[in-house]
């Protein structure tokens, strides 16, 4: 068996038997779905990535209170990653708001190809769809927001993100469903915002209310 045919429990084991490397095999199999999990939550790309660093740190020094008959690595993993944003969150609220940076390069970096057939415009778009429902995703609850990212952002099963939140579920299915009508009426709220600034309505002009548009198609779960 290779080592990417490994199963989580038995990495966890090799891990703690000495072999330190095979955490590396954990990291990169699951740092794609912490970095996209905390991101439903943190903004900034810099916190996002000292934050699944922080994430991958305690596992790995927590490592030995990991019990494979009590559930899954990964539902052991998030529950990590769900403390660490909280904490972030918790401390920032107590901070002083300061002006998010880095937008536009992260703009530029979500651009593809440069070459002749390429249209970069098609990668702006792309962007600012996913930084709008980042944005719209961290004005939800706690929990609403948390399952959301784990079905929209990992794909997880209603069972593994039950087993993740500690949730029944039924209440999972709840979440998730209300959490989507919420989150969509977010997005067309930002729409309308947005075409309101470029299109300010004269005093005489009745109120439309905007079609779906494009977001409402990123959320067929």
């Amino acid at each position: 068996m290779t080592i990417v045919e490994q199963d989580d429990d038995e990495l966890v084991r090799l891990v703690l038997g000495g072999n330190h490397e095979r955490f590396a095999v954990l990291v990169d199999r699951y740092k794609k779905g912490i970095t996209n999990f905390i991101g439903a939550s943190v903004r900034g790309p810099a916190d996002v990535a000292d934050l699944s660093q922080e994430t991958f740190l305690r596992a790995y020094a927590h490592l030995g209170t990991f019990n494979p008959s009590l559930g899954k690595f990964s539902t052991w993993l998030y529950h990590i990653a769900r403390n660490v944003v909280r904490t972030y969150l918790a401390k920032s609220q107590r901070r002083a708001p300061t002006q998010e940076l880095g937008e536009d390069r992260t703009l530029e970096d979500a651009l593809p190809d440069t070459s002749p057939e390429a249209d970069p415009s098609l990668g702006i778009l792309r962007a600012e769809a996913e930084s709008d429902v980042r944005a719209a995703l961290a004005e939800l609850p706690d929990r609403t927001r948390t399952v959301l990212s784990l079905r929209y952002y990992d794909d997880m099963e209603y069972q593994a993100i039950a087993q993740t939140m500690g949730l029944s579920l039924g209440n999972v299915k709840t979440l998730i469903h209300r959490g989507k009508l919420a989150l969509a009426e977010r997005l067309r709220e930002r729409q309308r915002t947005a075409a309101q600034a470029l299109h300010p309505p004269s005093p005489d002009q009745p109120k439309k209310r905007s079609s779906l548009g494009l977001h409402d198609a990123l959320f067929v779960f």
